[in-house]
């Protein structure tokens, strides 16, 4: 929820009834639940004879009762942190719920963009000024998402103040953040509506192309593709984050129940290389897709810290390029010549996997967290070039 002013949640924006965007309650006004057991905890002046550590006990044991946690930036913005509760510019109570609700008001907001975006006079080419945050506008929310994938509940408990120091989320609440990350993946969630594409032209001059918008590959024109795979490669490397990675594996191996790093693969592959776009358009779109996963996968092989996150790693890669083998004796020759073409990189990197050819990026995302210093609460740095 909205616990503390400090929490600088996003704008909470909702669909009404009749599914039009709603933005009466984008913001909260007063402080938050959390911020009045601060002022309590530091300002409360006892009555005489009060023993004042069990009153400021008190206080701290009544927010636990009623779900309040303090935690901090450290926990908040590491892209490989695990706290399912604690991110920076989310909302909603249930991070994998909140992505889905998002998703939603997502979709509507793109289906209704045009050149309302912008005002009168304004060049054409400038709506993607206005496009950028909301065809991104998921993005806070799935880096909020994965951390219940292979996350932690934890406090700052004390000896001896009775709270419960950790476990880890259930194997439902771990499935749930994952079907919800992997339904940004959908090519069908990805696909920038047509009348949006048919008013976006060059940028005049005087208007040239900042860090604020898309990156592209067809020059001076709109790249209808590129948007999405950078917004795939948001959620693709938090689910593939080395650290969150390791954590997969290792609650596995103490709860059979919870998923494993390879079942994770499994299911990324399931949604990126086991469906049937439906049109022309979406499946260049899954292209774009499939070709991030297969170079966030081998950036997880050839830097992971932990040995045995490389090696799955390593053989999911073999499994992969054995299915697109196999794959690229269909008849499309779109898809045979992208499947080849994956398969053969990701043949030369197996064979040099500590220096690995020199190979493009995945297309990175216009700058995301605006404020604050320290480590982006975004996903991980591209692998450096040779």
């Amino acid at each position: 929820g909205r616990a503390s002013v400090m929490d600088y949640p996003y704008m909470y924006v909702k669909l009404d009834a009749n599914g039009k965007i709603d933005l009466s309650d984008a913001y909260a006004t007063g402080i938050g639940a959390w911020d009045k057991v601060s002022i309590m905890y530091g300002y409360s002046e006892f009555p005489s004879g009060t023993n004042e550590d069990s009153a400021l006990d008190a206080i701290l044991h009544n927010a636990w009762s009623n779900g309040l946690t303090f935690l901090t930036d450290q926990d908040a913005r590491p892209a490989g942190s695990a706290e399912p509760q604690t991110h920076l510019w989310d909302n909603g109570k249930d991070a994998a719920a909140e992505l889905n609700r998002l998703m939603k008001v997502r979709r509507v907001a793109l289906d209704r963009f045009g050149e309302a975006a912008i005002r009168e006079g304004r060049p054409l080419a400038t709506m993607e000024d206005a496009l950028v945050p909301i065809y991104l506008f998921h993005r806070y929310q799935v880096v909020a998402a994965s951390k219940t994938l292979g996350g932690l509940y934890y406090t700052f408990a004390m000896r001896g103040d009775g709270q419960q120091p950790l476990h880890r989320p259930s194997a439902a609440e771990q499935k749930e953040a994952l079907d919800a990350l992997l339904n940004t993946l959908d090519p069908a969630q990805l696909a920038l509506p047509q009348g949006i594409l048919n008013k976006l032209p060059p940028r005049p001059f005087t208007y040239p192309a900042t860090r604020e918008l898309f990156n592209r590959y067809t020059g001076l024109v709109f790249d209808a593709v590129s948007p999405a795979a950078a917004a795939a490669d948001i959620t693709v490397s938090m689910i593939l984050q080395p650290e969150r990675a390791a954590r997969l594996i290792e609650q596995h191996d103490f709860d059979s129940t919870l998923p494993g790093l390879d079942q994770v693969i499994d299911r990324l592959f399931d949604a990126t290389y086991g469906i049937k776009p439906a049109n022309g358009y979406q499946a260049e779109i899954e292209r774009a897709v499939r070709r991030v996963v297969a170079d966030r996968l081998m950036d997880l092989a050839a830097g992971a810290d932990m040995p045995q996150v490389r090696a799955i790693a390593a053989l999911k890669l073999r499994q992969l390029r054995d299915r697109l083998t196999a794959d690229a004796r269909r008849s499309d020759v779109a898809d045979r010549a992208a499947d080849l073409m994956s398969a053969t990189d990701i043949g030369r990197f197996l064979d040099r996997p500590m220096a690995p050819e020199k190979m493009a990026q995945p297309v990175a995302p216009p700058p995301g967290d605006p404020i604050g210093s320290g480590e982006p609460a975004g996903p991980p740095p591209t692998r450096p070039l040779d």
